[in-house]
């Protein structure tokens, strides 16, 4: 599958990144062995994209070439081998007002991809598979963005997405360690416990990526701002408590580090 994606992508001289769930893993899992919460049935990848032409060449070509099928309920998925769900997330100059893409097909057309654009633009990490797959994958303080939006739009239905977001801060410490002792010296000696200090660590490189566009700077400050106020209005928090099964205020100040970080 990643080889017939790839050859699509380099046919049409489109750079991508892997994000969602398998970036998580692929940092969790791959990288520091920590064992994953839960199982993904889908793939997904932003890909690069500066014209709609460009991106319907790419699903018409790994559809007719390489054996993708596409999947009627959303037109940014292709199926592979009858069960892998390959989402393919366009964002670039093909992006509309609010970040929005619109494309053609049926079920789902119409996407939106903040934060995309500036994950890319601020640097990722690359990976390489079986010494023949080399591929991008999204930073965790990009992941914690990507998640907190989707929460946003979708609360109702995107309550793992704060689990996930959870997990990660759980052991953000351990797999961002070189990091931190390299570049966030002045927040050791203040009697702070680790977690809390890779939580504000985690705000600032969130926010390194969102002053990159405006809005979506002011977007992740109104949503920690609303939820960092009170336990009993915190959504977020309430959710965070019961993964890490302590109090709401905990979990809450544990939030309010970000913010503190992100707003630095």
């Amino acid at each position: 599958m990643l080889s017939a994606l790839e050859r699509g992508l380099k046919k049409f001289d489109i750079d991508f990144y892997l994000v969602g769930a398998v970036a998580r893993d692929v940092w969790m899992s791959a990288i520091h062995g920590i064992p994953p919460s839960r199982i993904t049935g889908d793939i997904d990848f932003a890909v690069f994209i500066n014209d709609k032409g460009t991106y319907e060449a790419l699903k018409k070509y790994l559809i007719e070439t390489e054996g993708f099928h596409p999947y009627k309920g959303n037109a940014f998925v292709l199926v592979w081998n009858g069960f892998i769900q390959v989402d393919l997330l366009p964002f670039g100059e093909i992006e509309g007002k609010g970040a929005h893409v619109k494309v053609e097909g049926t079920g789902l057309t119409d996407v939106s991809v903040p934060g995309f654009k500036e994950i890319y633009d601020f640097g990722l990490p690359e990976a390489e598979l079986e010494g023949k797959h080399h591929f991008k994958f999204c930073t965790l303080p990009g992941i914690v963005l990507l998640k907190l939006m989707a929460y946003e739009d979708r609360p109702e239905i995107r309550r793992d997405d704060i689990k996930d977001i959870s997990k990660i801060l759980k052991h953000f410490f351990d797999m961002y360690a070189e990091e931190i002792y390299a570049n966030h010296l002045d927040l050791f000696g203040q009697d702070q416990e680790l977690h809390m200090i890779a939580a504000r660590v985690m705000g600032r490189d969130m926010a390194k990526i969102a002053r990159l566009n405006k809005e979506l700077f002011g977007r992740i400050s109104a949503l920690l701002d609303k939820n960092t106020v009170n336990p009993a209005t915190s959504d977020v928090s309430k959710i965070m408590a019961e993964f890490f099964d302590n109090t709401v205020q905990d979990s809450m100040d544990m939030l309010i580090e970000i913010k503190v970080g992100f707003m630095e």
